[in-house]
């Protein structure tokens, strides 16, 4: 295991996933990117089973109204909270958890779902390239902060539950080969000359998928046995979504082919997001990378020698990073981690 296997695919591709049935009523659930593709579908699964409350996010206002009518219509659940959070803004991601905290919200499952696939090099007005922003330096500020809220509601009974969407495209990342001798990871990863390379920005979402599964095993590693948060990543599979609407035409027109051929339906693939999410064996599944509802092996590259070194790496220099944006960041760290 460790490495990616085309017929394998091709059998998880056409698997059938089980249909959420939990009993959520006693719950408090947070979706984020909620507005179109599997975070929406998630929300609407969530939704149909009456959680005691469900919030879900969207890039700006306007998507929040559209959003919440959606799920609400789908889902026959009313009163569903909708907030802007914006994953290029540093500041938007500190906003919704500010905002949450003074509403005194509770979270018993964080379902983190949003991100962007690009292949050219632009900055967020952080400074930061914008796939490695949103897809990892802020997912991983949104984790942090919200820590302590799922801690709070997690008992030993059942643990609260925190799930980063990843893929299985992280098994063909090839960016941080040879990165156990560069000085600094995010550094160089961020440098403008070093991601001219069409290589570079070729693996950029593949790479952004693979540190999230290394972020997972950190943060996971550094809670307490037994933990009252149980952390995953999630593989949704290959399916029908909006994840493509920025990419060149001739990329799109080749990924349109590929989902005619091979794509799970939306609604098939949100069903891996909503399972860790809400079903029981969450202790099991901590600290792991899922695939079709089952722990499976992350890529030899997470597994080996220096996947481990860089992984420990990434995670100080991430930390760092996000102690300068919010100093509440290292407080939660001393508080909460080993």
């Amino acid at each position: 295991m460790g490495k990616f296997n085309f017929f394998e695919f091709i059998r998880e591709q056409w698997t059938e996933l089980p249909v959420p049935t939990a009993d959520v009523s006693r719950k408090s659930l947070v979706v984020v990117g909620a507005n179109v593709g599997l975070g929406n579908e998630a929300a609407v699964h969530l939704a149909q089973l009456k959680p005691k409350s469900l919030l879900i996010t969207t890039r700006d206002g306007v998507k929040c109204e559209q959003a919440k009518a959606d799920i609400e219509t789908r889902s026959g659940m009313t009163g569903i909270e909708s907030w802007p959070l914006e994953l290029t803004s540093f500041d938007s991601v500190r906003s919704f958890v500010n905002n949450f905290e003074a509403k005194g919200c509770t979270v018993d499952a964080l379902i983190a779902n949003a991100g962007v696939l690009t292949r050219s090099y632009a900055k967020t007005s952080d400074g930061y390239e914008t796939t490695l922003q949103v897809n990892y330096l802020s997912t991983a500020l949104l984790s942090i902060l919200m820590l302590p809220h799922l801690i709070k509601t997690g008992t030993h009974e059942s643990a609260s539950r925190l799930v980063i969407v990843s893929s299985n495209v992280h098994y063909i990342a090839h960016t941080l080969n040879g990165a156990d001798k560069w000085d600094n990871i995010i550094e160089k990863l961020n440098d403008q000359a070093y991601c001219t390379s069409s290589s570079v920005m070729g693996d950029r979402y593949p790479l952004s998928k693979l540190l999230e599964v290394l972020f997972v095993r950190e943060l996971s590693s550094r809670l307490p046995t037994p933990t009252m948060v149980a952390v995953s990543t999630v593989n949704p599979g290959f399916c029908h979504s909006s994840l493509i609407r920025n990419v060149n035409p001739l990329l799109k027109l080749i990924f349109t082919i590929q989902n005619y051929l091979l794509a799970r339906p939306t609604e098939m693939g949100s069903r891996t997001l909503v399972h860790p999410a809400i079903e029981p064996g969450e202790r099991e599944r901590h600290g792991h990378y899922l695939s079709s509802c089952n722990v499976v092996e992350e890529s030899d590259y997470a597994l080996g020698a220096e996947g481990k070194e860089v992984s420990k790496r990434l995670w100080n220099e991430t930390i760092k990073i996000l102690a300068d944006i919010d100093p509440r960041v290292n407080a939660i760290v001393s508080e909460h981690l080993v």
